[in-house]
């Protein structure tokens, strides 16, 4: 069965399951965008090294493969993202549309 062949109750909990998807994927890229640096500020505090890591150094040690692979991967995520709250706002608006 296709999307379109839904009712509009069924299509409207279909588009509310893709924006909570879409804002879950936002979520996860701002944990990934926080969480990673304060646990590099946490580990220089809780060390006593000389030599304590830093995030500029971690950042700079990798080679360009990664930090493409890397700086690919968010890309792609950011476009899932806004795709699935698009498309699923698009739903819910046409099933709303689809009741009147």
């Amino acid at each position: 069965m296709k999307i379109e062949e839904y009712n509009s109750k069924a299509r409207e909990a279909f588009g509310k399951t893709l924006v909570e998807l879409g804002v879950a994927v936002f979520k996860g890229i701002i944990l990934l965008i926080t969480i990673i640096p304060l646990g590099f500020i946490a580990k220089t505090i809780a060390e006593e090294n000389e030599n304590p890591i830093s995030f500029i150094e971690f950042i700079s040690s990798m080679s360009n493969e990664t930090y493409l692979t890397f700086i690919i991967l968010l890309s792609i995520s950011f476009i899932l993202g806004h795709a699935l709250r698009k498309e699923g706002l698009r739903h819910i608006h046409e099933s709303e549309y689809i009741e009147k």
